[in-house]
Formats: C-alpha cells, structure tokens, sequence
C-alpha cells in the first residue's frame, strides 16, 4: 500500500469552515468528514500550473484520466479503467430543426452520450473509476454504497477489478437486472425492505458497526473530481460553451461537478460561468420541483433551499430517480438560483413515447432516465426558457441495458401473423407523425 502522507498535488478544503485535509488517506481516517465543524462536503484543490490545461484538453482522451495532473491520484500505475469519461458530445439536428419551426428559435443542441461509456454505460462510470483507482492507491479493501441501481452497478464493477469488496443496498423496488449485475461481479448485495432512504441508513448503520467506508453520496469529492471533467470534455469538443445544461435528477452531482470543474479553472478560463441548469424530475418522483415551486411562488426568502418536502417510498417507474428525500437540494438550489435556471417535471406517462421518438429519429435508444432529461428540453421549449442563439447541452444517463422493462415497451410495429398472406412492406415514414404526436399531446 502507498502510503505517502506528505504531498503536495492536492488537498481537501472544507466548503463550510475552510479546515484543510492534506490528502484521501487523512479524509478517511476522518470518517470522510471534516473534523473541524462535522461537515461532509469538501473539495479538492491542486497545486498544479493550470496554464498546461489548455494544451491537454486540445489532445483526443482515451478516457477521463487524460486529465491525470488535475485529479487525486498519485501514481498512474493504481489507475482502473474501462475508456470512461472521452464519451461523444453529439448534434442532434432533428431537436434544432424541431425548434426552428415549432418555436421559431435557432439553436445549437448536442447531446452528451454517457450510454457510451465504457464501463457499464452510464453516467457513473467515471466516479467509479476514480473510486477504484484511489481504493487501489490507498489500499482500502472494503467498501459499501447505497444505490438505486446505476452508481452500484458501476462501483460493483469497477471496485471488483481493483480486488475490493463492495457491500450494496437497493431499496426493495431497485430494477432485478441490476440486482443481478452486481452479484454477478461477486459483490454482495442487501436488498432493504424499503425505499433509498432507508438503503441509506442501513448502509450507514452497516459502515459504523464494521468501520468500512461508505459513499457519501452526491457530495463526495472521489465522485466530483471525476465528473468535472465533463467541463474540460465541453470545452474541447464544443465551438461554444453551454448556455443550457439539462439532466434529470435524483441527487444531483452533475450540475455540483459541473460548478466544481467551472471555478476550478476561471484563472485561465475567465469567461466560462455556469450554464442555466434546467433540472428534470418525473411527477411521480418530484421533491425538488415541488420545493422549487413552492419557494418560486414565494419569491424566494431566505433560507428557501433549507425547505423541501420528504416523498416515502416513491412508486416511479424511474427507480434511478426514486430519491424522496433529496438531501442534496439545498446546494443544487442554490446553484439553480444564482444559474438563472429552474427544476422542471414531466409526467411519466411520456416516457416510453419520448424514448421512441429518439430511437425512431436519432437510433439511439435511451434508458428511462435519460428520456427524462429529453423530456425536459421539449417542457423548456414550451416554456419559453431557452433563447434565440443559444448553445443546449441535454446530459444522457443511459441506455436501455440498464433498464429491460422499460427497452421492451418500445415494441410499436410487432404483427402477429399465421400466414404469409397477412405480410406486407412497410414505410418507417409512416410512424413519424404518431410518434411526434405521443411526445408533444
């Protein structure tokens, strides 16, 4: 194990009282929370001459850790990859073309193809790969998370090649594949009689009585530093920077990461702030836009982030989503607020007709979640939120191999027949219009 406890490439500061950790080694000795004022959520800082950013984000990356100077490992030998994080940002032109002539608006949208991942297909790979890579320089053996499929999923996976032993809890309603995706890695899984939270607080329990570390979720900085790297992935591959950024949401270390990696850099990249972050929920899994409507018909007072409302057990056919106490949303309400941006929610009944319209028109066939983030660029057109001129960035979280249920409803042109006589060729044209009719009714 390495054990080097003088470094000096990063360290933790405490986004509460300021206290600095020197490195991960110490942060866990900590319980992963600052010993000054309690708090869980600190960041990572670097010592590094950012002036060479520039130069690394104009070379192709075989993965996130392209961008190895400007993350917490210290070796490069302890890294666990699978090609994660130097996924495709994509313009899809049947969404511009949409909005020309249903809104009359000329913008760019691109679409940020997590599905490609080369892990398990989702936007969690890369916080794995970091958590793998770190448990495998710091020599940390056990482990256990909380999850409602794809962060357990893809720990399990990652966590697995790096020789650590991964405990699970899935609330009982957590989808059978992933289930059986875990276990099939050999990691142990504890399916909880009850929803995320209370997976959370077994698990919590479970860490305490056995001193194993336990994902702190949304917050933690292994997970952070691997998705603000997104932010070097836009800037190296976009003509223009985001003005919309729009994801679904259940905790919500995307648009946190994507804060991080922006402050981060403004020393040489001055101009970049961050896009309006147009966040998405299903209304059958909705805290966060319900507490935001509620402070929005408020005029927002003060301390309006502290106030949201706890959903138990969640019945949504979204369970990637299902967080009904969403205890990040005080810092993702910020970030929202001073972002210029709102929470919106689209009714499941259009998830199944949104994901055909984007296998039909682009040949991509999105998991549940990510036909929510769709969802939410056709709401923020109907609700005038993007502007003329514009730059939309619509973050994808996965695709159907995470979801089997939901990839087996897009069945739309099955026949059933005994004869030949009952077969005839068809037109894939004739869908078009009753597919854009299912979406936008």
């Amino acid at each position: 194990m390495l054990r080097v406890k003088i470094q000096h490439k990063y360290h933790l500061t405490c986004t509460q009282c300021g206290y600095e950790t020197p490195n991960f080694w110490t942060w866990f000795d900590q319980n992963q929370q600052c010993p000054q004022c309690g708090s869980k959520h600190s960041e990572v800082w670097y010592n590094r001459r950012y002036q060479r950013l520039p130069r690394i984000i104009k070379r192709k990356p075989d993965s996130f850790w392209h961008y190895f100077p400007f993350l917490p490992l210290l070796r490069r030998r302890h890294i666990i990859s699978r090609g994660e994080g130097a996924v495709p940002v994509e313009r899809w032109t049947f969404l511009q073309e949409y909005a020309k002539k249903n809104h009359g608006l000329d913008i760019n949208v691109h679409v940020y193809r997590n599905d490609l991942n080369g892990g398990t297909g989702t936007f969690k790979d890369p916080a794995a790969s970091m958590a793998a890579s770190l448990f495998n320089e710091l020599g940390i053996k056990q482990y256990c998370i909380a999850s409602t499929g794809n962060s357990a999923t893809a720990y399990a996976k990652y966590l697995s090649m790096a020789g650590v032993n991964c405990s699970v809890f899935m609330p009982e309603d957590a989808i059978r594949s992933s289930e059986a995706t875990i276990s099939s890695f050999g990691q142990q899984v504890f399916r909880v009689m009850g929803d995320y939270a209370k997976a959370k607080e077994i698990a919590a329990g479970y860490a305490g009585y056995y001193h194993i570390p336990m994902s702190t979720g949304n917050i933690d900085p292994i997970r952070v530093e691997a998705k603000k790297t997104m932010v070097f992935e836009w800037l190296r591959q976009m003509d223009q920077f985001p003005d919309v950024y729009i994801q679904a949401v259940s905790g919500g270390t995307g648009p946190i990461a994507i804060d991080k990696g922006i402050r981060e850099i403004s020393h040489v990249y001055p101009e970049l702030k961050n896009p309006r972050f147009l966040l998405v929920q299903t209304d059958q899994c909705d805290p966060m836009v319900q507490a935001w409507e509620k402070s929005e018909a408020e005029g927002f007072p003060e301390g309006f982030e502290k106030e949201y409302p706890v959903i138990d057990n969640p019945q949504t056919e979204v369970p990637t989503l299902a967080t009904g106490n969403p205890a990040t949303y005080p810092i993702i309400a910020r970030l929202v607020k001073k972002s210029g941006g709102t929470f919106l929610r689209m009714r499941e009944e259009k998830l199944v007709p949104v994901g055909k319209l984007m296998a039909y028109e682009q040949k991509v066939i999105p998991g549940p979640a990510s036909a929510v983030a769709m969802a939410g660029f056709f709401i923020a057109l109907r609700k005038n939120l993007i502007k003329n001129g514009e730059t939309v960035l619509i973050n994808l979280g996965e695709g159907p191999n995470r979801a089997p249920a939901y990839l087996e409803q897009m069945i739309y042109t099955t026949h059933n027949v005994s004869n030949v006589d009952e077969c005839a060729p068809h037109s894939i044209d004739d869908y078009r219009a009753q597919l854009w009719k299912d979406v936008l009714d």
